[in-house]
């Protein structure tokens, strides 16, 4: 550390070395500060220059509030924000689904319709068969009396 010196009024230069140092430990104790020069955008200082508190002051604010910030809070919000998106699209899949379900539902409604008519239709043809089976077999068969 350098010594810091000051002229008083006769001119003599005291050494302030060791008053300063002990202003220095007095003020670490209380308010241990450090210097931070960081570059900036253009246009965010032209904001931080017009803002009616101190530069270090908005600065000390601004990156107090950053680190108090729970890092797994600002994944968090993205990984929910994600995971939103994620829920619409899967409800989005599961109404298509339904969609497709219920016209699977009305086309097998339909075949089963259909199904049950052909069966009628087909049952009737038997019967009809059957009918003039019988009426073929009548029809061969004599009576009896007419034997020859």
């Amino acid at each position: 550390m350098t010594d810091i010196s000051d002229s008083n009024e006769s001119g003599k230069r005291e050494d302030l070395s060791a008053a300063g140092k002990n202003a220095k430990s007095d003020d670490s104790k209380s308010d241990d500060k450090r210097q931070l020069n960081v570059r900036i955008s253009a246009e965010l200082y032209a904001k931080l220059d017009n803002h009616p508190e101190q530069k270090g002051t908005v600065v000390t604010k601004a990156l107090e509030k950053y680190l108090s910030e729970d890092d797994s809070d600002v994944v968090s919000q993205e990984y929910v924000s994600a995971l939103l998106k994620q829920l619409e699209i899967k409800d989005n899949q599961i109404l298509a689904l339904n969609r497709q379900l219920e016209t699977k539902d009305e086309q097998i409604t339909e075949r089963d319709n259909t199904t049950k008519m052909h069966i009628a239709q087909v049952q009737t043809l038997i019967n009809q068969v059957e009918k003039k089976t019988l009426e073929l077999e009548d029809a061969k068969k004599k009576k009896w009396y007419q034997f020859w």
